[in-house]
């Protein structure tokens, strides 16, 4: 069943019900909203990390997994991967008004696919995502299935985030937007610029950064902005939160601490380039990676003190780093990528090499790591699957295109989305089942590009409109700004 945005009954103006919300949950509740955190029980054969947090259920409901975006993924990694199903996602033009953002941009710039960081979120057997087409998907995770989409006005760069029973996120069309599990539209609030951050809600607050340089806290209930920081450049990092602090980096090379109740700075660190990546919690620590963006491009990964702001240690990297590192602390270890093609394990205690291995291409991509595994996606279009101890490569799965976004790993399967339009399900194969070698590898090196026969991959069809163009994404147009709209009506495609 298809859904256009429409008001959910039983909530006046369009607002979310209080309903399944406790004004006196305890800080530990409010991390998972209510979904209770225990030790999941993997795959047999194959133990979890101690170190790491597990959801109930097999969830991952934001970016990262936790507001301490420390949690990687959940169930376990199939070993000999199988392609379930693919579905591809609509292509929106740049307008001809769009007059900002990178130059090289035309009407003819085609927008599509998951872009950065572009993670998909997993609950309940089913998979929710924003794409660059301006649409927002449901699907069944096991066969692909489209439960339901909804449209927004412009892309969905970053990655969506669901708490409670709502979704969170915003959009190039300068908005936070709040839908239901349906997806019906309760609420949207204007900023003075699209934001690829990705929300989180913690103790009853949203969270989100903006480019238009600030950090907002908004009230997921109404919508209503209640604390905007303003910051040395766009905020396109996505804020994590801890212990009541919120951090977040912004493009001018800051890393802020804010008191999450009041939004006053509690202290800034200079990262010497432009920050991205998502800062990590872990035990105190704060681990963050950026880029300078000159023409001698290079890159800093950097573990802070989260009370004082303080350098504990500092990797200096040849390319920039716009990807969001992944920790294991039961191994001790973080992972990033770089644009000089190479994924790294770290040590998090004093920041010394373990191993790098070259992926061949630039990496944007957040890597995951999880169950003996890091899973890392390359802008050549090539998704690695290495064994986290020695890094060596286990398979290899070929787009043959290019990789921005985060792969979602959820009770034993994989969801990830090319920025050419398709989104994947890879799940385990069959016992005694051969591994399509059209799709896959498990041969090293890797003599030639698949072909990607699309003989016997179910694909789902995509009913949603094409997306049309807007004329409400000049960021200079400040009508209407900071103040929620509730409930519209409105068609599933653009107005």
């Amino acid at each position: 069943m298809l859904l256009a945005a429409t008001t959910a009954p039983g909530c006046p103006k369009g607002r979310p019900s209080d309903a399944g919300r406790s004004s006196s949950a305890s800080a530990d509740e409010s991390v998972y909203r209510g979904v209770e955190v225990e030790l999941v029980s993997p795959q047999p054969g194959r133990p979890l990390p101690l170190g790491v947090i597990q959801a109930s259920s097999h969830q991952l409901t934001m970016f990262r997994g936790s507001p301490e975006r420390n949690l990687s993924g959940v169930g376990f990694v199939p070993r000999r991967p199988k392609l379930l199903w693919r579905f591809q996602t609509k292509t929106k033009l740049e307008g001809p008004y769009e007059e900002r953002g990178d130059k090289k941009l035309g009407e003819e710039s085609e927008w599509r696919g998951l872009g950065w960081t572009g993670q998909p979120c997993y609950m309940e057997g089913r998979i929710y995502y924003g794409s660059s087409d301006s649409y927002v998907y449901c699907q069944d995770a096991r066969s692909g299935e489209l439960h339901f989409y909804y449209g927004t006005h412009h892309c969905v760069k970053g990655s969506i985030s669901i708490f409670d029973e709502f979704i969170y996120h915003g959009g190039r069309d300068n908005k936070i937007h709040c839908y239901g599990l349906d997806g019906g539209m309760y609420w949207e609030t204007r900023t003075g610029n699209d934001m690829d951050s990705s929300p989180v809600v913690v103790d009853g607050r949203g969270f989100i950064g903006g480019e238009d340089g600030n950090i907002y806290s908004f009230d997921p209930l109404s919508g209503e902005i209640l604390w905007a920081t303003a910051t040395a450049g766009s905020v396109e990092s996505s804020p994590c939160v801890a212990n009541g602090h919120v951090f977040a980096g912004s493009s001018r090379g800051r890393l802020y601490c804010c008191d999450a109740v009041t939004g006053e700075i509690l202290w800034e660190f200079k990262t010497l380039g432009d920050t991205d990546s998502t800062p990590v919690w872990w035990d105190g620590r704060i681990y963050v990676a950026c880029a300078t963006g000159d023409a001698e491009e290079s890159g800093h990964v950097w573990c802070i003190d989260e009370k004082t702001g303080e350098k504990i240690w500092h990797v200096p990297m040849s390319r920039g780093v716009w990807a969001t590192v992944a920790v294991n602390p039961d191994k001790g270890r973080l992972y990033v990528g770089c644009a000089n093609g190479y994924i790294y394990s770290i040590r998090m205690s004093d920041g010394g090499l373990v191993w790098k291995r070259d992926l061949y291409s630039r990496i944007w991509s957040s890597p995951v790591v999880f169950d003996g595994c890091v899973l890392a996606a390359v802008r050549d279009g090539r998704f690695w699957c290495l064994d986290e101890e020695t890094s060596e490569p286990m398979w290899v799965f070929d787009d043959g295109f290019d990789f921005d976004a985060t792969p979602c790993v959820a009770d034993g399967m994989i969801f990830i989305g090319s920025q050419n339009g398709w989104v994947y399900g890879i799940g385990e194969s069959e016992e005694g089942e051969e591994i399509n070698g059209h799709w896959f590898t498990t041969e090293f090196p890797m003599r030639r590009r698949l072909d990607h026969n699309p003989e016997g991959i179910v694909t789902i069809d995509n009913p949603a409109p094409s997306p049309g163009t807007y004329t409400d994404t000049n960021a200079a147009n400040r009508e209407n700004y900071r103040e929620p709209v509730y409930g519209r009506e409105r068609d599933s495609g653009d107005e």
